[in-house]
């Protein structure tokens, strides 16, 4: 651009040269000057790129492939774990099922022993009125054989009696008959 300009300015001032380069100061000094300087900027912008450009866009080319590597994982991950919890889905429905059969087995196990229980108790009762119902007819029996036996004993004290008196035969039978009359009395109203 500087060429430029000076070009353009040269063309516009051809007719005072001297006019041109003090004006810029463009003597061969300058470039001279200038020389040391451009070579000291040269060598600095080659330790630049050497020791500082090259290792730093090396570190972030290491730290992008890093990040890219973090992110391909963490790609890998979330499609691992979204089938992870598919599997676990899958197996929360699993459990939920078999504790569900669990449960109506317990149920059916429950109903079937609650029957058997009543169907013992049944028959435990049934085996109890039966029992009770032996014991009253076996009461009834010894009942029966002690007014039997209270029968014999007042009959034999009547004999008695009426062996000690002399009575005649009509009367005898006629007291004995009485006395069984009454006992019989006596021993239906027992029952």
């Amino acid at each position: 651009m500087i060429l430029l300009n000076h070009l353009w300015f040269v063309l516009l001032n051809a007719a005072e040269p001297h006019r041109f380069l003090p004006m810029f100061d463009l003597v061969p000094q300058t470039f001279i000057q200038m020389g040391p300087y451009l070579v000291s900027f040269g060598v600095l912008v080659f330790f630049f790129v050497k020791f500082l450009y090259k290792p730093v866009k090396g570190i972030l080319q290491k730290r992008a492939e890093s990040i890219e590597s973090d992110i391909q994982e963490a790609i890998a991950n979330k499609a691992s774990s979204a089938e992870l919890k598919t599997l676990y889905e899958q197996k929360i429905k699993d459990i939920e099922t078999e504790r569900n059969i669990i449960l109506e087995e317990a149920r059916k196990e429950a109903t079937a022993r609650l029957n058997q229980i009543l169907g013992e108790a049944k028959t435990e009762a049934q085996i109890t009125r039966d029992r009770a119902k032996r014991d009253i007819a076996a009461e009834q029996e010894r009942v029966k054989a002690e007014i039997h036996q209270a029968i014999i004993d007042i009959s034999t004290d009547m004999a008695a009696k009426l062996v000690s008196t002399t009575i005649d035969k009509n009367a005898h039978d006629r007291l004995f008959a009485e006395a069984m009359d009454e006992l019989e009395a006596t021993a239906f109203r027992a029952y």
